[in-house]
């Protein structure tokens, strides 16, 4: 099978797999917006900040590191040694990363929740963000050895036992944010152990100690990457909480969970992007050749999702959102147009992780989380939620110039511009006339001629015959 054919088959897979994942959010969103009020989905969405803390801590980069050591590695073995040692040491961290929390119980809760008595939040945060890392580093064997139908069954079982466990401890026991890190963990709990067994086969020992260590030393550069990618994402709904209330918090959190859906088809191509991403840089040629096309169908692809959400967004706020909520629609026009700039950064940073720069990815994303916390800090006294939405973007399209300048230094790749440019334009042109048109026919009409006007920008044509060249 072609790399195209490749690509576009495990996109669309990975994509079900994550939109399964994800769907959790916007199948839930009904149930927390009219079971929880704005105050409370505040501190339910810093909670969730504390995980995903923790879940960077406990990852320290070998995530990625394994990744990268077992997709170049031809030797069955030292790749299941690689697989071993990476889940090792995130049982190890996560152990330890719920024994702290469990001593600073009370602190963390008056930081995260604004109250000491809420401390049984937090740890049930680190118990829920130690088993969600033990099951994210097994899931990786799925995309390792290319197997989007095992992934996309685990996310549809963890999904629905999910659901059942909101709809049980939220909607029928009122239990509140306790009850959705108990649905979480109890979901995580019975896919655990299943999901082991089923990749026993690629567990082995002993261990080379080198193994771990040498993955905690590629894997710590990202780490910092991750920790800054996670100030740049989720510190806006920190500093809304204590410059505006968790009120404030709660409800652009769940304008940025709806504009999560655009997000759902980056993540997917991305999780299919990276196997790939190595294969075609092996040779620079080929490298030039690839990525301006995959660039320019990727972004228009993305446009589409984006224009089409922001256009048709009074029906799916109707649909999906509590009346409490519905003041956040407009956080979609930045959100949506950051996740573009995020996409491009992608492609623009390949040589930065392709030729092993990557120290300096967590230099560029710090640069943009710093950036990110100051116009914050200037945005939200001034214009509230919205001040944090514009500040999402700004930082998002500097990372995407950062990484253009420094990954184009260590693989020159010559992208497009006049065609890049007019498909953003297109974009921005057709979020505008969306939001302000009225009448559903006409919105129908514009996402269609947007939808033309974006496949002839994309050049998708050129991409397939270039791909074409690459088999197997």
């Amino acid at each position: 099978m072609s790399v195209k054919r490749r690509l576009i088959k495990d996109t669309i897979l990975y994509g079900a797999g994550d939109v399964l994942t994800k769907a959790i959010a916007f199948v839930l969103i009904p149930l927390y917006t009219r079971t929880l009020i704005p105050e409370q989905y505040g501190v339910f969405q810093l909670v969730v900040l504390y995980t995903t803390v923790l879940m960077v801590f406990s990852m320290t980069g070998t995530n990625m590191a394994l990744f990268r050591y077992y997709v170049m590695e031809t030797k069955e073995e030292k790749r299941k040694q690689y697989f071993t040692g990476a889940l090792i040491w995130v049982i190890f961290s996560a152990a330890v990363l719920v024994e702290l929390t469990y001593i600073l119980q009370n602190p963390l809760a008056e930081l995260f929740t604004g109250s000491s008595s809420q401390s049984q939040l937090v740890c049930l945060a680190a118990i829920n963000a130690g088993l969600e890392t033990i099951i994210l580093i097994t899931l990786l064997v799925f995309r390792m050895n290319k197997k989007p139908v095992n992934y996309v069954i685990c996310n549809l079982t963890k999904v629905i036992l999910i659901v059942l466990g909101n709809y049980a401890l939220v909607w029928k026991m009122n239990l509140g944010v306790s009850g959705i890190l108990l649905a979480g963990i109890a979901a995580d709990v019975l896919i655990l152990g299943p999901l082991l067994w089923s990749v026993g086969a690629y567990i082995t020992w002993p261990v080379p100690g080198n193994i771990i260590t040498t993955m905690l030393l590629w894997g710590f550069p990202v780490m910092a990457s991750s920790m800054a990618s996670l100030v740049l994402t989720l510190a806006d709904r920190m500093l809304l909480r204590l410059m505006a209330g968790f009120s404030e918090a709660g409800i652009y959190s769940v304008g940025y969970k709806i504009a999560g859906a655009v997000m759902l088809m980056y993540t997917a191509f991305r999780f299919a992007w990276g196997p790939y991403m190595f294969e075609l840089s092996v040779d620079n040629k080929t490298a030039a050749r690839t990525y301006p096309k995959v660039l320019l169908v990727l972004i228009a692809g993305l446009g589409f999702a984006t224009i089409g959400l922001v256009t048709f967004s009074p029906e799916i706020f109707q649909i999906f959102v509590g009346k409490d909520f519905l003041s956040s629609r407009p956080v979609l026009i930045p959100v949506t147009a950051a996740v573009v700039f995020e996409a491009m950064a992608l492609i623009f940073g390949a040589g930065m992780e392709t030729r092993d720069r990557t120290i300096y990815i967590p230099a560029i994303t710090s640069v943009a989380a710093i950036v990110n916390i100051l116009l914050n800090i200037i945005l939200i006294p001034e214009y509230g939620f919205m001040g944090a939405g514009w500040a999402t973007l700004a930082s998002y399209v500097m990372v995407a110039y950062l990484n253009y300048r420094i990954g184009n230094t260590f693989m020159p790749v010559k992208y497009p511009w006049p065609r890049l440019t007019a498909i953003l334009g297109a974009i921005f042109i057709g979020m505008g006339a969306g939001w302000f048109l009225k009448p559903l026919f006409s919105r129908i009409v514009l996402q269609l001629a947007m939808t033309a006007v974006l496949l002839y920008l994309a050049d998708a044509k050129s991409l397939k015959g270039i791909m074409k060249k690459n088999e197997g």
